[in-house]
């Protein structure tokens, strides 16, 4: 089985390993760190460029680990044997990263790996504008390794909206969140739409209440949905049939999920949820406020008042998987309303410290 290495955002690496594992009966999960998993895969490694949170794929050239580990034993580690490249067509250039830094290094060092590599292969050498890359990493570990970079994800931050949250980060909090095959979910803070994209297309939910009190980001997210959003209450008959048909043009109805899901999506406030039957839900999964750019006097009892509507609609072994970077307020308002935080971890987004709580009644 050939080796490699992937890395992803910080936080999530048991996430990682358990979504992985879940994926391919033909994985061996040979190292996990924060942000790094080092695991043999018999199979097509264009496989693994469709996991939408891998940031960067290697196939491995040489690993290495213990103290005191540098640049030169690395390189001469791996100069020491014969080579297979994965990629054997194109240019290169040889790249070094010391915790998780680009590095300068001597520059006899950097020419013996490029000699290396073009006894090896069929690679061409580019040091400006290759095809193909070598890298050598030392971690913090106490692990090191070489690998060709075989796949890299663009970060999305440019095509995003202000506040709109990676995809890739909506997926992986929808898999911490564990949901059952038939669950019923709920984001009462949908936003722009990624966790109800997420929970649409990789989650096989029964059903998935998607709600906004902003009708402009409802309408958009009934766009990247193909769904019709349900009228708002208390509109005449005439102007709900205009705002759930503007969208669209009528085409298409509210419950056409990619697996056959009914999804609910309207304009509402999260703190009434009131087309939402009491004790009706498996799960909620959002990302709210965090009161850091919208106007929120006291974010504590925002989410407050945020779980004690949350706690009407879920199920008595319901749970929340929710994402803040107001960690001091959110566990204070959990704690006030009697709330379990069955496990939690910290990550970073767009920058920014935050954590992702699960937590139960």
């Amino acid at each position: 089985m050939a080796e490699f290495l992937s890395t992803f955002i910080t936080g999530f690496q048991d996430v990682v390993k358990a979504d992985l594992e879940k994926r391919f009966s033909n994985i061996k999960i040979l190292n996990l760190f924060d942000g790094l998993v080092h695991y043999k895969f018999d199979g097509d490694s264009r496989q693994l460029e469709k996991i939408n949170y891998f940031n960067n794929t290697f196939f491995v050239l040489k690993t290495m680990k213990g103290k005191g580990l540098n640049f030169p034993s690395l390189v001469g580690a791996l100069c020491s044997g014969k080579g297979y490249f994965l990629v054997n067509k194109g240019s290169f250039r040889v790249r070094f990263q010391n915790e998780n830094q680009f590095a300068k290094v001597d520059k006899n060092l950097t020419r013996r790996v490029e000699e290396y590599v073009l006894r090896n292969s069929k690679l061409k050498l580019d040091r400006l504008s290759p095809t193909n890359e070598i890298w050598f990493c030392i971690r913090r570990e106490g692990f090191a390794f070489c690998g060709e970079l075989i796949s890299h994800r663009e970060f999305t931050e440019k095509n995003l909206n202000k506040g709109e949250l990676r995809p890739e980060i909506a997926y992986l909090i929808c898999s911490y969140a564990q949901l059952s095959e038939g669950a019923v979910v709920s984001d009462p803070f949908c936003g722009y739409g990624s966790i109800p994209i997420q929970l649409e297309k990789r989650f096989k939910c029964s059903k998935i209440y998607v709600s906004d009190i902003d009708k402009e980001k409802v309408d958009l997210v009934s766009k990247k949905l193909g769904v019709v959003p349900e009228p708002v209450e208390g509109l005449d008959q005439k102007e709900a049939l205009r705002q759930a048909q503007g969208p669209h043009n009528g085409t298409q109805g509210p419950h056409d999920g990619a697996q056959g899901q009914q999804i609910d999506l309207r304009q509402s406030d999260a703190f009434e949820l009131a087309h939402i039957p009491d004790n009706s839900l498996d799960a909620i999964v959002t990302d709210p406020p965090w009161g850091l750019w919208e106007n929120i006097p006291d974010i504590q009892d925002f989410y407050n008042k945020m779980f004690m509507s949350f706690h009407r609609v879920l199920k008595p072994q319901g749970t929340m998987t929710i994402l803040s970077a107001r960690t001091t307020e959110l566990e204070a308002a959990a704690s006030a309303q009697g709330l379990k935080i069955q496990k939690s971890l910290h990550t970073l987004v767009n920058g920014k410290k935050a954590t992702v709580y699960h937590l139960s009644s």
